[in-house]
């Protein structure tokens, strides 16, 4: 059954039906202008927005709808963690084309409620249109964070210790497997076509850390290693150094690499959408929090840099010279 057959409001019956227990409007119920929330007491309220448009931000063909909804809540999930805070409430937009099914519509939203319920949130509303096309998802994410703990981009200094939480690539991997249908083994496909669709914000790891006192700057990567650095570095009045020997690469991003003849770090630092948090630590902290992470989550906390006050981004080779980088990613208005 097609959108244009079903109308608007029945539409929105069947999905608040399906969310079931993740749907809830907050003060007031369907029918206000708005929906009404309470930030809780002692606490700053987060709030992040995405627009995703089809043949920009994601193919239709790279995934099911319901990974398209997984998706398009977790990155903005993972923005939420980025700041140290715990997300609550969930906004789904939709600009749909006539000929989408509702199957479809409904699938999208089997993603959204899988990630709403993993992370504890509610669904507190919404709106859907028409569209000539593409399909638009706008989505909003509001969460809180203690005074005390929140996390900016802006706090990083000389000295500081560059962390990310897991390997950089495998997503960047995932989406060249998809564009090119690269010939690589079965489970690196997998495992890198998971990274792709199904991203996994890092809000435990994130509340962690915030708690820890030790981290002076922090982000989600989302654009790609290089650029968001550069965030942080531009907010903090600095710039950094990476040791080529030291960054994590996801031993997808390797073999993706391999096949099309380019080097392992393209992938790692300008793939983007790793959606690990980029961190700057205190060297005073930093040995006491990896051990602290390290126990908690049975990962590492790997550290491949540090703040310098010298402007830029630079590369430590293994040989030791000395390269300044630059961002060669997608940007957006730039048409690449």
């Amino acid at each position: 059954m097609q959108i244009g057959d079903l109308g608007e409001q029945a539409l929105i019956k069947k999905i608040v039906e399906l969310l079931g227990s993740s749907y809830a409007p907050g003060e007031v119920g369907i029918g206000d202008d708005a929906s009404l929330v309470k930030p809780s007491e002692g606490m700053w309220l987060l709030t992040t927005k995405d627009l995703l448009v089809e043949g920009v931000h994601f193919l239709l063909s790279a995934g099911c709808a319901a990974d398209l909804g997984y998706k398009s809540l977790a990155v903005n999930v993972s923005d939420i963690a980025a700041m140290g805070g715990v997300p609550r409430h969930a906004y789904i937009g939709l600009a749909i084309p006539r000929a989408t099914t509702v199957e479809f519509i409904l699938d999208f939203y089997l993603g959204i409620k899988e990630v709403a319920d993993k992370y504890g949130m509610l669904v507190s509303g919404g709106d859907t249109v028409a569209s000539p096309g593409p399909l638009v998802i706008s989505v909003t994410v509001q969460g809180e964070v203690k005074r005390e703990n929140v996390l900016l981009r802006s706090g990083a200094s000389p000295g500081d210790i560059l962390c990310v939480t897991g390997s950089l690539g495998a997503s960047a991997a995932g989406l060249a497997i998809i564009l090119h249908q690269l010939n690589c083994p079965e489970n690196l496909r997998k495992e890198a076509f998971l990274f792709h669709t199904r991203p996994t914000p890092r809000v435990a790891e994130a509340a962690y850390l915030a708690e820890s006192g030790g981290v002076t700057a922090a982000l989600d990567i989302s654009d790609g290693l290089l650029k968001d650095l550069g965030e942080i570095c531009e907010a903090s009045g600095c710039g950094a150094v990476i040791y080529e020997d030291l960054l994590p690469i996801h031993r997808a991003a390797r073999t993706v690499a391999a096949l099309q003849g380019i080097s392992p770090w393209q992938l790692a630092l300008n793939g983007g959408e790793d959606y690990e948090l980029l961190i700057s630590v205190r060297p005073s902290h930093y040995d006491l929090l990896a051990q602290g992470y390290l126990s908690r989550f049975a990962t590492d906390l790997h550290s491949f840099g540090k703040i310098c006050e010298e402007s830029g981004i630079w590369l430590i080779k293994k040989d030791g010279e000395r390269e300044k980088l630059s961002f060669t990613g997608f940007q957006h208005f730039r048409g690449g």
